[in-house]
């Protein structure tokens, strides 16, 4: 179901309430916001709730008093803090869902997706649910196709192509006519302030501190008039000090500056148009985007560029070409002093100043806004992409043809021999899909029509029913052989155990229409493969077996 239904009265009476489930963490909240802002720009019709943590809503509250209509703030500490029993402790909580339940909700949307956030979705009393809330049987339940696809994609690989920001709005049915973003610059051409972030909550998303040392001391040594602020929680102030306290900075030690422990909205308020923002996959990144501040993500180890870019246009995400790559930090400060000087990076420039070695050793992604409103990222670097590459670009096309009705063209990519070869290797995969697919509408439409009998045979219904059974099991062992086709056969599984209805009928109906996206997404693939000329183009006719 779509959140989003179109009504002419603006009034406050007859705006229809919608109530944003968000409990994780900063960033997670800032990409919803940034939903909200386009929903408010093309559905001003409508009245929003945030439903959020206490810890992490109140230092953005800020910004997200701009864009909802009320915030409730969940504190489950505060609950359980002081209480004398499991009975008091019940009591608080109950008490915070009641603030919830006061409210006459329409849609309640979660998209938190988290354990805790699915039984908080099941408290709230709304008309309409969208993500997923448990039923009576304790069951997960996904209903509408982009969480389902969230769910499936997003979870569990790196195939996801999407920027969340759109994921979210997608779930909520935001129909992006009108965006927010815009091409206008905020920071000047030439900037005279690097403001860096180099922490992350894990290890593997962040270099040493001996990279940000030599990162720090070519910028300064290379851009006499620049200063360098480096921003970071209380807790970082080690980590800093190994940094700052370095034997290379030692010259340099007038034009680094330490902003640590601030809060976030004294932060945001002190960055202006002197600023570039560089730094590791992070909340700071996402909440200056609010501002349209330039900026240059450092995306290592399991973080994903495509899914948490921050959301605005002509910005700049490095990251290592293979998982096994090391990013080459004389690339980075080449990125950080043209963005200086120009505000943009020239590629060619950047060639021409860095070895081959290096420039193959990563990817350098810029955003961009596709004819649909989502936001891209488009690799800069490298004529030829690799088979992930190919793919995430594939299924952009196809999921948002197929569950939005997006109309989204693309370039025919430029392939080299080790991607060709991967993906050649998966034609037989497509093509057992699409052929299980075909079986699983076919014994899905057995089963209606037996039923339709006047005296319809049990044995009958339950011989199609195994092989559905069969099906997808064979579905299921594509996934082995066939790992860069895991986003349909996964949205496939998680369709089927969401088939909605209340009755055999029903429910063999919802089969046959997954069977049927499933099918005509293995079409599209193949028609994608043979413009590719990874598939020899065969005759119409033999074309109808595929």
């Amino acid at each position: 179901m779509n959140a989003i239904k179109t009504q002419n009265d603006h009034s406050d009476e007859a705006k229809k309430t919608i109530a944003i489930i968000q409990t994780t963490r900063i960033g997670d909240l800032l990409q919803t916001t940034h939903a909200i802002r386009l929903m408010k720009e093309n559905h001003p019709e409508f009245r929003v709730i945030l439903i959020a943590r206490k810890k992490f809503s109140e230092p953005i509250k800020f910004i997200l008093n701009k864009y909802f209509d009320k915030i409730i703030q969940i504190d489950h500490k505060s609950a359980m803090v002081g209480a004398d029993s499991t009975k008091d402790a019940l009591s608080n909580l109950k008490k915070q869902m009641a603030e919830i339940n006061d409210e006459r909700i329409d849609v309640s949307i979660n998209l938190a997706f988290s354990k805790s956030s699915t039984y908080l979705h099941t408290l709230i009393k709304s008309e309409n649910k969208v993500g997923p809330y448990f039923n009576l049987m304790h069951e997960r339940v996904l209903q509408d196709k982009w969480s389902q696809y969230l769910y499936s994609t997003v979870m569990r690989g790196d195939l996801n192509p999407f920027n969340l920001v759109d994921l979210f709005a997608n779930i909520i049915g935001v129909n992006k006519k009108m965006t927010h973003l815009s091409n206008k610059e905020y920071s000047n051409e030439e900037k005279s302030h690097v403001l860096i972030h180099p922490f992350t909550s894990q290890e593997s998303k962040q270099w040493t501190s001996n990279r940000w040392v030599e990162v720090i001391y070519q910028t300064l040594k290379r851009n006499k008039d620049t200063k360098v602020i480096i921003c970071g929680s209380s807790l970082d102030k080690t980590k800093t000090e190994e940094i700052v306290n370095s034997e290379l900075l030692s010259s340099f030690k007038d034009r680094i500056d330490q902003w640590l422990g601030l809060e976030l909205q004294e932060l945001y308020e002190k960055v202006d148009q002197n600023y570039l923002f560089v730094g590791h996959d992070s909340m700071i990144g996402n909440l200056l985007s609010y501002k349209n501040v330039k900026s240059l993500t450092i995306s290592l180890g399991p973080v994903r560029p495509h899914e948490t870019t921050p959301y605005a246009l002509d910005n700049y995400n490095l990251a290592p070409r293979q998982k096994s790559d090391e990013l080459p930090y004389n690339v980075t400060y080449q990125c950080i002093e043209q963005l200086l000087k120009k505000n943009l990076i020239n590629i060619e420039e950047l060639h021409n100043s860095c070895s081959t070695l290096s420039i193959n050793k990563l990817n350098l992604y810029k955003t961009d806004m596709l004819a649909n409103g989502d936001v891209t990222i488009n690799e800069l670097l490298h004529k030829e992409q690799n088979a992930k590459e190919i793919m995430r670009n594939f299924y952009h096309i196809a999921w948002s043809s197929i569950i939005t009705e997006a109309n989204i063209s693309m370039d025919i990519p430029v392939i080299n021999s080790e991607a060709k070869a991967q993906l050649m290797s998966h034609t037989k995969g497509i093509e057992a899909l699409f052929e299980l697919s075909e079986f699983g509408k076919k014994y899905s439409r057995y089963i209606i029509e037996e039923i339709s009998k006047n005296t319809p045979s049990l044995e009958e219904i339950k011989k199609f029913s195994a092989k559905l059974d069969e099906v997808d099991t064979l579905s299921d062992m594509i996934l082995s052989s066939y790992p860069l086709l895991a986003p349909v056969v996964d949205y496939a599984k998680v369709a089927k155990n969401n088939l909605q209805g209340h009755n055999l009928v029903k429910l063999s109906e919802s089969a046959f229409f997954t069977y049927n996206e499933v099918s005509l997404l293995c079409s599209v693939l193949y028609e994608f493969f043979e413009k590719c000329s990874l598939i020899k183009k065969q005759p119409e006719a033999a074309r109808d077996n595929v």
